[in-house]
């Protein structure tokens, strides 16, 4: 058996853990900052609660648990790749939905169904070139939480890659450098 970290879909995931952070904070609106921009204080506890209700309905709509939902912090970066200096910081959240592969993208598509009635932003709605994968990523405008999901190339299941705004840390947190 494969160790969980040399599995095809973790190796998406630990892309995504490198790539998310550095397009996090580059928009222009509260759930989306810069690194020069005003922030929201907000307590790790508090983004992680909010980031595994959200990663939990995607699951809940899909009719599976989460598999090995893990989440992690790192410093904002700015518009060109700049690491912020003064504790700016984002959370990242990664999981499997081990959906079977006839119910891929049927699934994909009762997400972004439930995205569409919350109001989030569609940002991605495909079905790749073999017919039988697919990605579907929203954008919450209210937050800044963007969610991607894809099917993994060995179809064994869909990868959830969360990503929040940027926040300033909480009193006695340093969550830039956790």
């Amino acid at each position: 058996m494969t160790p969980p970290h040399r599995t095809p879909w973790w190796r998406a995931v630990v892309l995504a853990a490198v790539l998310v952070p550095a397009t996090a904070c580059t928009g222009g609106d509260p759930g989306s900052s810069g690194k020069d921009d005003p922030l929201q204080t907000k307590a790790v506890a508090e983004v992680s609660t909010l980031a595994e209700a959200r990663a939990q309905a995607v699951a809940a709509t899909a009719g599976v648990a989460l598999d090995g939902w893990r989440t992690n912090t790192s410093p904002c970066q700015g518009q060109r790749g700049e690491i912020a200096d003064d504790g700016r910081w984002t959370l990242s959240g990664f999981a499997g939905l081990p959906v079977p592969p006839a119910d891929q993208i049927a699934t994909l598509r009762r997400i972004r169904d439930m995205w569409r009635q919350q109001g989030y932003e569609i940002t991605e709605d495909r079905t790749f070139a073999d017919g039988a994968r697919g990605a579907v990523s929203m954008r919450d405008p209210g937050t800044g939480i963007t969610i991607s999901l894809t099917t993994t190339a060995s179809r064994d299941r869909v990868a959830v890659i969360l990503a929040s705004g940027c926040y300033r840390p909480a009193a006695g947190e340093d969550p830039a450098n956790a």
